[in-house]
């Protein structure tokens, strides 16, 4: 459920190739339970952000000095899926506008 994937040279390339789809699977099944109108309230979203974040964030004391553009790319995708559905927002809300409304800083930090 949260494997780490470790390789011998230690820049965790594995780990993001089977955690990014892993993340995005998790934030489209938890998407279709927060539609944009109507739905769970701010608490319930939270609550679903949350659940995504400590499965992106899970090792990271280990793998945050192998953090490159294709691994933070890896991490901000499913952040944004999710944090667009916690403020009810569509599609074209940027990545930073959606964490700063979501109240939820940037998981690559």
């Amino acid at each position: 459920y949260l494997g780490l994937e470790l390789d011998s040279r230690w820049n965790f390339r594995a780990h993001f190739e089977k955690l990014g789809p892993r993340l995005m699977a998790t934030a489209g099944s938890l998407s279709r339970l927060l539609p944009n109108v109507g739905g769970p309230d701010q608490v319930a979203r939270r609550l679903y952000m949350g659940v995504v974040r400590s499965m992106a964030l899970y090792g990271a004391p280990v793998w945050c000095r192998a953090l490159t553009r294709k691994n933070v790319a890896a991490l901000r995708r499913p952040q944004r899926a999710i944090a667009v559905r916690a403020i009810r927002g569509y599609r074209t809300v940027s990545f930073e506008a959606a964490c700063l409304l979501a109240g939820a800083p940037p998981w690559d930090l």
